[in-house]
């Protein structure tokens, strides 16, 4: 049976998110239903609800992964929703949930989960023509380390099939290691690197 892509779109809450953002958010969950994706967002008001309706449209499987301890505080178009009792820390499980993301406008909020996906190496790409962090930080890196750039696109369309690539190409790396692994193990040069690779895999293969 072949895995299902999971997406996760972060954005706007409802207290900033514009109606051309909203839009685009409804465009890009019909785009992710239509080819098989499960799309996953943070379960609020905003971009997280425009883009599970435009899922549901298409008749996609929609999750919300809330910040509160009950259920019943989720948008209506989520089919599960995951109450983490965490409160805003949730962004990490948002992105670690995922196999790419899509950033539509968004603030402070968005740039948290921008910035865990930046350190997790996830693929996002961002839709400039959105507005807010989008816009800002839509072909740019994070941080000097340049580690992986947050594509940009201008269209619904174009960031989900960019995102699609992306997590393709992804697919056919089997060890995924980052920077924030390596200075976690206090690891500085390529030859311990490569070590730890090594045992990593015998590992995997016991």
């Amino acid at each position: 049976m072949t895995k299902r892509t999971q997406i996760v779109v972060i954005g706007s809450s409802k207290s900033i998110c514009t109606k051309k953002a909203y839009d685009i958010a409804v465009e890009v969950g019909e785009e992710l239903a239509k080819r098989n994706c499960i799309t996953l967002t943070g379960g609020g008001m905003g971009v997280m609800e425009a883009a599970l309706k435009g899922a549901k449209k298409e008749k996609g499987l929609t999750v919300g992964i809330i910040p509160w301890e009950s259920i019943k505080k989720v948008n209506k178009y989520a089919d599960v929703t995951i109450a983490t009792g965490i409160g805003w820390s949730r962004d990490a499980i948002n992105v670690n949930s995922c196999d790419g993301a899509i950033i539509i406008h968004g603030g402070a909020g968005t740039l948290n989960e921008a910035t865990y996906g930046y350190i997790r190496l996830k693929p996002m790409v961002a839709i400039r023509t959105s507005g807010g962090i989008a816009k800002q930080f839509a072909g740019k890196h994070l941080d000097v380390r340049k580690t992986a750039k947050i594509e940009s696109a201008d269209s619904a369309k174009e960031a989900v099939r960019k995102v699609l690539s992306l997590i393709e190409k992804n697919r056919k790396k089997k060890t995924i290691i980052t920077e924030f692994d390596k200075d976690m193990l206090h690891l500085d040069d390529k030859q311990d690197w490569k070590q730890v690779i090594k045992q990593l895999k015998k590992k995997s293969q016991e």
